[in-house]
């Protein structure tokens, strides 16, 4: 199963909110399990991962970043409070 360019995004947005609620670094995201095993598919995911961290990090020149930046800020927010409460 090949990634779709738009699934390269989502797929690194949620590393992005792993990487929050984690409070954990970009490198150390977790890979997703139906791309582990593909090389290629991991180099992809870990090639977009840094893209768009660092397009978060600018989101003042990205305006497609700045407007997801907050959205995934608080569905972070709002992940690791619902798993603290458990």
């Amino acid at each position: 199963m090949g990634a779709r360019r738009d699934d390269r995004g989502r797929l690194a947005g949620s590393a992005y909110v792993w990487t929050r609620v984690a409070e954990s670094e970009p490198d150390f995201a977790t890979c997703p399990p139906h791309i582990a095993p593909d090389p290629a598919l991991r180099a992809v995911w870990t090639r977009e991962r840094h893209n768009v961290f660092q397009w978060l990090r600018t989101a003042d020149h990205q305006p497609y970043y700045g407007a997801l930046k907050p959205l995934l800020e608080d569905y972070a927010e709002h992940l690791a409070k619902e798993i603290d409460r458990r």
